[in-house]
């Protein structure tokens, strides 16, 4: 838990563009220890005296992964651009990274109150990244452009802070606003979870829901229909599993935040709602992502099955907003079955548990905001190219490993 913590805090307090210089893009200090945590993890598989099988996740990313790797072989079958080959090689590091957190989580995990606690740990981490967000949207600067760490580089310049109707677009340590938002999305389902099953004491209470609060905040004034639409999915996912008294406290909530968002940045409301509205007038951006079915279409045609390489598409050739299209294109349909078995796995799993638990229990409530993050993350893929980011997969691997502990452990020990 110490080691998956760790990850999580490397990974959302370091701004995604520094690097360890002589490693080029894959020195990032998050992408290293999630490779060293892989290799713990394997050793620790082959040295572990319990037969006890891991979760149906660790399978479902273990088969991904050799998925990639056959579609790695593709590319030495055919001539490829000396960018396209390091970019796959690079892609295919981060990968591993990525799945050292999801792994080690699953396995590693010993009791519920650890799992517990790891969610709580992500959750305040979570809370400080949102909270950075918030930062910049009020001051509207980005903040990043100033930071230097010792032994390390900036490896592609710091995203320029940018405005949609005039509202800064924050995205804190993240690479891109889209990213933040994904990012918040998915975590503020945990983070309602860790608010219900917080201290019974006053001060308590009002502590464990504070994570919660920052991270729902500034999903609000992400200025993103990504974003919004990943919230919405996650409170539905979860609602089923809360009490009538606190769905009601819930609808309150909602209610206060949105007045509050009202009151406290004029013209907030009237922006989000203009980014659904112009979806029916003909957004550009929800044009660029329909013309890029049949742009993808020609080369899926040319490589159904394996692609034509993993991480080879360059963002130059194409950017598809969509990164089940690009893996079609890039892993072919082998690869697009792996991503959604990525998270439909332990999304099953946790959802059986679900079932079988008690209506307002911690178990229940525990799984609930899992799956719901499991979702989130998965269902946000859909509007961006999200394994072309460091951030935002690298926290969703980690909330799938924690949704194969949380099955294991329901399954021996809970």
């Amino acid at each position: 838990m110490t080691l998956v913590t760790l990850l999580v805090v490397v990974r959302l307090a370091l701004p995604s563009q520094f690097v360890v210089s002589p490693l080029g893009g894959a020195g990032a200090p998050a992408t290293i220890l999630g490779i060293a945590l892989l290799g713990y993890w394997f050793w620790q598989r082959l040295h572990r005296l319990d037969p006890a099988p891991g979760a149906p996740v660790n399978g479902a990313v273990l088969a991904f992964a050799g998925i990639v790797l056959a579609s790695l072989a593709v590319v030495s079958t055919r001539p490829v651009a000396a960018d396209e080959l390091n970019l796959s090689t690079l892609s295919f590091l981060t990968l591993a990274g990525w799945m050292g957190g999801l792994l080690l989580a699953s396995d590693g995990i010993s009791s519920a109150e650890r799992l517990h606690a790891l969610v709580s740990r992500v959750c305040i981490i979570g809370a400080g990244f949102a909270a950075f967000g918030l930062v910049q949207f009020v001051t509207k600067a980005a903040w990043v452009d100033k930071v230097s760490i010792p032994g390390l580089v900036a490896n592609n310049p710091v995203y320029s802070i940018t405005q949609r109707d005039g509202f800064t677009r924050p995205f804190s340590t993240a690479i891109h606003p889209i990213e933040f938002g994904s990012v918040v999305a998915m975590l503020l389902p945990l983070a309602i979870v860790v608010g219900l099953l917080g201290p019974r004491s006053r001060r308590g209470r009002w502590l464990a829901w504070l994570p919660a609060a920052v991270i729902g905040l500034a999903g609000s004034l992400s200025s993103s229909r990504s974003t919004i639409i990943g919230i919405a999915i996650g409170v539905a996912l979860l609602w089923p599993a809360l009490s009538v008294a606190q769905r009601v406290v819930g609808a309150i909530v909602t209610a206060v935040v949105g007045v509050f968002v009202f009151v406290a940045v004029p013209g907030m409301v009237s922006t989000m709602s203009s980014l659904f509205g112009g979806v029916t007038a003909g957004d550009t951006s929800v044009a660029s992502r329909v013309d890029s079915f049949s742009v993808a279409a020609d080369y899926i045609a040319r490589a159904p099955i394996l692609g034509r390489g993993f991480g080879t598409f360059l963002p130059r050739y194409r950017i598809f907003d969509n990164q089940y299209l690009l893996g079609l294109v890039e892993t072919g349909l082998l690869g697009f079955l792996g991503m959604l078995l990525l998270w439909i796995v332990p999304m099953v799993g946790v959802a059986r548990v679900i079932r079988r638990s008690p209506q307002g229990s911690d178990r229940r409530l525990l799984g609930a905001g899992l799956l719901a993050s499991c979702v989130v993350g998965g269902v946000g893929l859909a509007f961006f190219d999200g394994f072309g980011f460091p951030m935002m997969p690298a926290v969703w691997f980690v909330i799938l490993g924690m949704c194969g502990a949380y099955k294991r452990l329901a399954a021996t020990s809970w």
